[in-house]
């Protein structure tokens, strides 16, 4: 620009010096010839354009690189940016053998009518259908995640395959596993510290002798999580049946699959030895608590359809 103003006031001064005259009216023999003058500034114009057209390549050239560089700059923030919102994380950890934290009986809601989890102490776990029907079953291992420097510990479940079923966030709390960060399903643990904890393990709130009209329900438990259970029904004072059932504890029931027992009795008169009748050894049964007692559910018959079992006075 210094250069520009500079030219023109050089143009300018050349004008003013052609037109003027010596004071005796001769021209001056000092003053420089108009043409040579405009030669030489058209040629200084065109050295300090041809300059200026330099600097201002040079000078787009540097805004062009210096740009590019802030793109890639802004690029690598934005791209940093986006790795730390969405870092990749690796889960860490191996089986945890004692989980006697959430060992036991967990259901959706704490609903023992709902779907369920079994925990062991030694790390593992049975899923089981609203209906009682085992739906999985594997380990659990307890992990460690890190999300942008910080540790979250998780609770994975994993199938007899290995693999991932669902994992509960480690909250420290005993009596609530919500899936995923804080989602749907929520299980809550029923019994063993849980809801309606009556200091007693899984099943154990079913051993007892019940009664419904002239039927006797007698159930024992075998180990733990094994039960079993005979139903002695009354027909007349000269016959009665038995039901026998071997039972495991499954989502909040006592569960007999496939290998339950009938036998009809009889007596032909009062002092006559009694008659077996063997009608199966195959069947299938199921006893589920509810608040008005234990409903026994034949599922080979029907024959304990609208049957509800109530404690028996002590004699």
């Amino acid at each position: 620009m210094k250069k520009s103003m500079m030219i023109a006031a050089l143009l300018a001064s050349a004008l003013v010096l052609a037109s003027c005259d010596t004071p005796d009216g001769s021209p001056s023999a000092s003053v420089p010839d108009s043409a040579a003058v405009q030669t030489t500034a058209q040629a200084e114009i065109t050295a300090v354009s041809e300059t200026t057209a330099a600097e201002s390549t040079e000078a787009a050239s540097e805004t062009t690189t210096e740009s590019a560089s802030e793109s890639d700059a802004a690029l690598t923030t934005a791209e940093d940016g986006s790795e730390t919102t969405t870092a990749k994380t690796e889960m860490r950890g191996a089986p945890d053998l004692d989980l006697t934290a959430i060992a036991g009986t967990w259901y959706i809601d704490g609903d023992p009518t709902a779907a369920s989890i079994k925990i062991s102490a030694d790390g593992k776990f049975k899923t089981y259908y609203a209906s009682g029907n085992l739906e999985n079953e594997g380990t659990i291992r307890r992990e460690s995640e890190e999300i942008e420097g910080t540790t979250v510990y998780w609770y994975n479940l994993y199938d007899k395959d290995g693999k991932y079923v669902m994992g509960f966030a480690d909250t420290g709390s005993s009596t609530d596993l919500y899936v995923g960060n804080g989602a749907s399903p929520h299980y809550r643990k029923f019994g063993e510290g849980g809801l309606a904890d009556d200091g007693r393990g899984p099943g154990e709130e079913f051993i007892d002798t019940w009664s419904c009209d002239r039927a006797t329900l007698r159930i024992i438990q075998l180990s733990d999580g094994d039960f079993y259970a005979q139903i002695h029904r009354s027909s007349d004072a000269l016959s009665y049946t038995d039901w026998d059932y071997p039972l495991v504890y499954q989502g909040g029931k006592l569960v007999c699959n496939g290998n339950a027992a009938k036998t009809s009795v009889t007596y032909a008169s009062a002092d006559a030895a009694p008659v077996l009748n063997v009608e199966y050894k195959n069947g299938s049964g199921e006893f589920v608590m509810q608040d008005s007692g234990v409903v026994w559910n034949d599922l080979t018959e029907h024959s304990g359809d609208g049957m509800v079992f109530t404690r028996a006075l002590p004699e």
